[in-house]
């Protein structure tokens, strides 16, 4: 994503401005990009951006960084018993 006004598929400097979000239509909870690894478990909402001339959408995340599993995180589940984090999986 070079210019984020631009679109990625027809070039038109066309993206729609303002508050476009996404949300599932059953529990109008956002939809989000979920890691989950060593019983730990990461979230970060997804975003769109909308080509006001074609219509293309693109999704991204606004802070991918959020989705690394640091040494600090601890398991949703405090019975979680699969391997321990090591020094490689950072």
């Amino acid at each position: 994503m070079s210019d984020p006004n631009t679109c990625s598929k027809c070039g038109e400097a066309s993206i729609l401005k303002g508050d476009i979000g996404l949300r599932t239509s059953r529990d109008l909870e956002l939809i989000m990009v979920v890691r989950q690894d060593h019983g730990i478990e990461k979230k970060v909402p997804l975003q769109p951006r909308v080509c006001g001339k074609c219509g293309y959408v693109d999704l991204f995340v606004e802070e991918p960084k959020n989705l690394m599993i640091t040494r600090n995180d601890k398991p949703v589940d405090p019975d979680y018993k699969h391997r321990p984090l090591l020094e490689y999986d950072f």
